[in-house]
């Protein structure tokens, strides 16, 4: 018989609260995916509003060219980016995939403020009105950093999502 109810994965709680954080620090991402097949991290943004295939092209450039500065500054070799959209009438996702081996989080803070930048209102944010308190914030940049370099040491069983969902932060264990 089958037993629906059984749970086999237990997640790493480190790789949660890394997600977790992550979503809290960076507002306008709406989801953060870790798949451990690839050891790859996917941060999804959600864009409302028309645009060309000539829109994306441009900052799909942008980035590429901004991340692989900021790599060159940093001394990074070997990372891997992946950046791509999906979407339908009017709202798209912006998925930006990084592999855990290289990414930091001035990278995260990077590719946040350029879509932020590059987007505008169309970006979809729902915590715009919420007003973050500044010690709190800065404890979980910190504690983010503190979590990307020790998740590298830990092996990571299962794929992790988090979501937001206005005022709160999930992650799930797939």
């Amino acid at each position: 018989m089958f037993d629906f109810f059984r749970r086999n994965k237990n997640p790493n709680p480190d790789a949660t609260r890394l997600l977790a954080s992550i979503l809290v620090v960076y507002p306008t991402l709406q989801s953060v995916t870790y798949d451990p097949n690839t050891e790859m991290l996917e941060l999804s943004f959600a864009l409302n509003g028309k645009f060309t295939h000539d829109d994306f092209e441009g900052f799909l450039g942008y980035v590429a060219e901004s991340v692989e500065t900021f790599h060159h500054l940093e001394g990074l070799s070997g990372a891997v980016i992946e950046l791509n959209v999906e979407g339908i009438y009017g709202t798209y996702f912006l998925n930006v995939r990084r592999d855990m081996a290289t990414v930091t989080s001035r990278e995260l803070s990077l590719l946040t403020e350029l879509t932020e930048n590059y987007f505008g209102e169309n970006l979809i944010d729902d915590t715009a009105d919420m007003v973050p308190d500044e010690d709190f914030l800065m404890a979980q940049e910190d504690y983010l950093e503190q979590m990307l370099s020790n998740i590298r040491q830990l092996r990571i069983e299962g794929r992790l999502i988090g979501v937001r969902e206005q005022e709160r932060v999930m992650v799930y264990a797939r």
